[in-house]
C-alpha cells in the first residue's frame, strides 16, 4: 500500500510539471518559438520536485545524477506537454530541460541545507511547500477539466496523505501538525493554480497582441511621419492613422482571441503617436542639421589640413606654438571655398568646423614635431680604449675618438639642444642643430696631443665652419669640407665640465685671402681671421711672411687673451712717441701697466717696429705667467708639423713673421676651444 502510495505521488510530482506548460498556454497548444524556454521550464520544475523527493527519502545526491539517465525520457515527458511535438527539435530540448533541471534542482537542494538547523521547522516547511505545490496542480487540473473551484473536494484524505509521506513513522505531534499545515498550504495553492490556469493564458495573449501591435504601429507611422513632413502637411498623427476596422482587416485580428485582438489595437496605436510625431520632428531637425553638419565636416576636413601646414611652417621657423596666427576672417572663407553658393546652415558649420579643424591639426601638429624632437634628443655610449665614434640620435653629428686617446673606458653624450637654448649674430647663417657634448672620464687622464675629430653632415659652401659657444661667444674651429660632411680636430682637454656646445654657421662675411692659399700656416690664419683676432690688409692680402711690428703683436695678444682694454692711456704717455702710437695707444698702455713690456732705452716705444723672437719668447712668460715658455718649442713643432724652418733657429734676434705669430697663439690656446 505504502509503495502504491509513492507511485501516486511520484505520478502528481509528474502532472504537475506538465500541467504547467499545458495549462499555462491552452492545452495541446504548441509555439516552435517557445521550444528552448518551454523545455528549460520544465526541466525547472522537475529538478525541485525531484530534490523534494529526494529529501523526503534523505538521499543527497547531486543534480547530474539526479536527473533521467536516458534522454528519451526527457523527449517523453516533452511529448506529454505537447501533442504538436517535432522530433528535429530533440537535442534543442534536452539541453534546455538538464539546464532547467539543473538550477531548479540546486535550488531546493541549497534552500534545505540552509534550513537544516531546526528539523521540527524543516518538517513543518515541507508539509508547506507540499502542500502549496500539490495545490496548485489540482486547481490547474481542475481549472482544465471544467470543475467547479472546490480546494476541500480535491485535496486527498488525510490516510492518502498520511500513506504518501510515510507520517505514520512520526509521532502523533508531528503528524497532526504536518497535515494541518499541508491542508492550509493546500488551499492556498489550489486557489493559485486555478486563478493561474484561468487568467495566465488571458494575460499571455493580451501581452503578445500589444507586442505586435507595437511592432506594425511603429513601422507604419515612421513612414507615414516622414512623408507628412516632405509633403508640408502639419504635425497630426489621426490624419493618416488607419481605423480599427481597417486595422483588424488588414491584420486579420477577427480571426485571433479577443485578448490577442484587444491588445493589437492598444499597441498599435499608442505606438503610432507616439512613432509619428518621433519621425515628423526628426525630419525636421535632421533637414537643417544635415546642412551644418556636411558643412562643419568639410570646413573641418580643410581646416586640419592647413593645421597641419601651417604648424610645420611655424615649427621650422621657430615659432611659438598659436593656431590663432593664422585664424582667418569669415570674409575670406567666403570668397577662398566659394561659400556664397551654399546655405546659410552650411556656411555656418563650414566656418565652425574650419576653425575647430585649423586648431586640432596645428596643435596636435605642432606637439608631434616637438614629440619627435623630444625622442631624438640625447644619446651616450661608452667608448673603450680602442676608440670609437659616437653618432647623435639624428646622426647628423658624431665625434670619432681614435684609439689610445683615453686610457681608460668613457662615456659620450651627445645632447641634441633646443632651438631657442642659444642666439646667432645676423652676420651669420644657422646650418645645424645645436649639440652638447660631454665626456665622463674618471680617470681623467688621457692622451694631450691625440685629437678628436667632430663630425657634421654638410652641403654647403666653404664659408661654413664648425664653431663652438664661448661664454656668449661663437668661436669658430678650423673645418674642413668634403663629400657631405664639415668636419674639425679639438684636443680631449677642450673638453670642460660645463656645457660643450657646437654647431655649424656659415658666416656671410667670410673674406678669402689668397695669399694664404697654400700657405703652411693658412688654416690658423683662417681659423684666427674667421674669430676677428687678425685682419687682412686694404688689398686683400694677409702677407703671411710679413714680420710683425710691436704694435700688431700687442693687438693679438689683447685679443687672444680678452684684455679689458679702457680709454686710459696714462702709462703711454711716457714714451716720447706717444703721438705717433695711433689706435695703439690704449693696448700700449694696457701691456706697459701689466708689464708685459717695456719700451727702448731712449723712451721710445716705436710701435711699428718689427718683433724679434727674443722679444715675444720674453712677453709670452710674462702673459701666459711661466718662465718655462720657450719659442724653440713651437719653431721645432712648425718644422715637424708644417716642414717650415723656422728663422729663429739662425739667431733669435730676428723677426717673428705674421704667419708664425698666428700659429704660436693658436697652438697655446687651441685647449680653451
Amino acid at each position: 500500500m505504502k509503495e502504491l502510495g509513492r507511485r501516486i505521488f511520484l505520478v502528481i510530482l509528474i502532472i504537475m510539471a506538465m500541467s504547467n506548460y499545458s495549462m499555462a498556454y491552452g492545452a495541446n497548444f504548441y509555439n516552435p518559438d517557445k521550444i528552448e524556454e518551454n523545455a528549460n521550464k520544465l526541466g525547472y520544475k522537475q529538478g525541485t520536485i525531484k530534490a523534494y523527493k529526494n529529501n523526503m527519502k534523505d538521499n543527497k545526491i547531486p543534480y547530474y545524477e539526479a536527473w533521467p539517465s536516458n534522454p528519451d525520457d526527457i523527449i517523453k515527458e516533452y511529448k506529454y506537454a505537447y501533442d504538436d511535438f517535432d522530433e528535429k527539435y530533440e537535442s534543442l530540448i534536452e539541453t534546455a530541460y538538464k539546464e532547467g533541471f539543473k538550477v531548479g534542482y540546486n535550488e531546493i537542494i541549497k534552500d534545505e541545507k540552509e534550513n537544516n538547523k531546526d528539523k521540527k521547522e524543516e518538517k513543518l516547511d515541507y508539509a508547506k511547500i507540499l502542500g502549496l505545490t500539490l495545490g496548485e496542480i489540482y486547481g490547474y487540473r481542475d481549472f482544465y477539466d471544467n470543475v467547479k473551484n472546490n480546494w476541500s473536494k480535491a485535496i486527498l484524505s488525510d490516510n492518502k496523505i498520511v500513506d504518501i509521506y510515510n507520517l505514520s513513522r512520526e509521532t502523533s505531534d508531528f503528524r497532526r501538525g504536518f497535515l494541518t499545515a499541508f491542508k492550509e498550504n493546500f488551499k492556498e495553492g489550489y486557489q493559485e493554480g486555478y486563478r493561474r490556469g484561468n487568467f495566465e493564458p488571458i494575460k499571455v495573449f493580451y501581452e503578445e497582441g500589444k507586442r505586435d501591435g507595437e511592432y506594425f504601429g511603429n513601422i507604419l507611422a515612421t513612414t507615414y511621419g516622414a512623408m507628412d513632413y516632405y509633403d508640408g502637411k502639419r504635425l497630426d498623427y489621426t490624419r493618416s492613422i488607419p481605423t480599427t476596422g481597417i486595422i483588424e482587416a488588414e491584420f486579420l485580428l477577427n480571426r485571433d482571441s479577443k485578448e490577442y485582438k484587444e491588445g493589437f489595437l492598444t499597441g498599435f496605436e499608442k505606438a503610432y503617436e507616439e512613432s509619428y510625431n518621433k519621425a515628423f520632428r526628426a525630419m525636421n531637425v535632421n533637414e537643417h542639421k544635415r546642412s551644418w553638419e556636411d558643412g562643419y565636416n568639410s570646413g573641418k576636413e580643410i581646416g586640419l589640413k592647413s593645421g597641419k601646414t601651417y604648424a610645420t611652417k611655424d615649427y621650422m621657423l621657430k615659432l611659438t606654438n598659436d593656431w590663432k596666427r593664422h585664424e582667418p576672417g569669415e570674409g575670406h572663407l567666403l570668397i577662398e571655398y566659394n561659400l556664397t553658393l551654399e546655405s546659410e546652415r552650411y556656411r555656418e558649420g563650414f566656418i565652425s568646423g574650419f576653425k575647430k579643424g585649423l586648431s586640432e591639426g596645428y596643435t596636435i601638429t605642432f606637439h608631434n614635431l616637438n614629440k619627435e624632437i623630444l625622442q631624438n634628443k640625447t644619446t651616450a655610449m661608452t667608448v673603450h680604449i680602442a676608440g670609437g665614434e659616437v653618432f647623435s640620435l639624428d646622426k647628423k653629428m658624431s665625434l670619432e675618438i681614435d684609439k689610445g686617446t683615453y686610457y681608460n673606458p668613457i662615456v659620450v653624450t651627445i645632447d641634441t639642444l633646443s632651438e631657442n637654448y642659444r642666439t646667432i649674430d645676423e652676420g651669420f647663417i644657422k646650418a645645424s642643430d645645436y649639440y652638447s657634448v660631454n665626456i665622463a672620464n674618471k680617470s681623467f687622464e688621457y692622451n694631450k696631443e691625440q685629437p678628436i675629430e667632430l663630425k657634421f653632415e654638410y652641403y654647403g659652401k666653404q664659408d661654413g665652419g664648425i664653431y663652438k659657444k664661448v661664454k656668449d661667444n661663437w668661436v669658430y674651429l678650423p673645418s674642413e669640407i668634403g663629400d657631405g660632411f664639415i668636419k674639425t680636430k679639438v684636443k680631449p682637454n677642450s673638453f670642460k665640465e660645463e656645457d660643450n656646445i657646437y654647431c655649424v654657421l656659415v658666416d656671410k662675411g667670410t673674406i678669402t685671402l689668397p695669399d694664404i692659399r697654400g700657405h703652411w700656416a693658412k688654416d690658423e690664419i683662417n681659423t684666427f681671421l674667421r674669430r676677428g683676432i687678425v685682419s687682412g690688409y686694404s688689398d686683400k692680402t694677409f702677407k703671411p711672411n710679413r714680420n710683425v711690428t710691436r704694435g700688431e703683436f700687442l693687438v693679438m695678444l689683447s685679443k687672444v687673451y680678452d684684455w679689458q682694454i679702457t680709454d686710459d692711456i696714462q702709462d703711454a704717455k711716457k714714451f716720447k712717441d706717444f703721438n705717433k702710437f695711433n689706435f695703439y695707444g690704449r693696448v700700449i698702455s694696457y701691456a706697459e701697466r701689466k708689464e708685459y713690456i717695456s719700451g727702448y732705452l731712449d723712451k721710445t716705444f716705436r710701435p711699428n717696429n718689427s718683433i724679434s723672437y727674443k722679444e715675444v719668447e720674453n712677453i709670452m712668460k710674462k702673459v701666459t705667467n711661466t718662465d718655462k715658455f720657450y719659442w724653440s718649442n713651437y719653431s721645432s713643432r712648425i718644422l715637424y708639423e708644417k716642414d717650415y724652418r723656422s728663422k729663429s733657429m739662425n739667431n733669435m734676434n730676428n723677426k717673428i713673421t705674421r704667419a708664425e705669430a698666428v700659429y704660436m697663439l693658436y697652438t697655446l690656446n687651441e685647449w680653451k676651444y
